[in-house]
């Protein structure tokens, strides 16, 4: 099995702490987890410098490239506990419905405040 990356918004608090909150969960499970800014990130992917970011990606132990809330649904078949997440996904029109909240959470994500204890 080979190994699944995370690539966030390293610039975003909310990003930054909603990697934090997963990131052991995520480490047992052969994922690795880099800011988008990362200069070798951004040459993979076609990233320029001042790029808007609107979406996490994901680079699956499958070689493919996920955004978004596709993103999140692979990754929620990777933790047993997100199952759920997953089957969720594959009914009819949810895609859909988890794509508009993704969206709608990315857009206002500057806005959230994040409290750190």
């Amino acid at each position: 099995m080979g190994t699944t990356w995370i690539l966030y918004d390293g610039i975003c608090s909310f990003c930054k702490s909603s990697v934090s909150n997963f990131e052991r969960s995520l480490e047992k499970r052969n994922c690795k987890i880099k800011p988008l800014q990362d200069k070798t990130v951004m040459k993979i992917l076609g990233i320029n410098e001042g790029d808007d970011l609107p979406e996490m990606k994901i680079i699956g132990d499958d070689k493919k490239l996920y955004g978004g809330a596709r993103g999140i649904v692979f990754l929620s078949k990777k933790i047993w506990w997100a199952w759920p997440l997953w089957a969720f996904a594959h009914l009819p029109v949810t895609m859909s419905i988890l794509d508009y909240i993704y969206k709608w959470i990315a857009k206002n994500r500057h806005r959230a405040v994040i409290c750190e204890i």
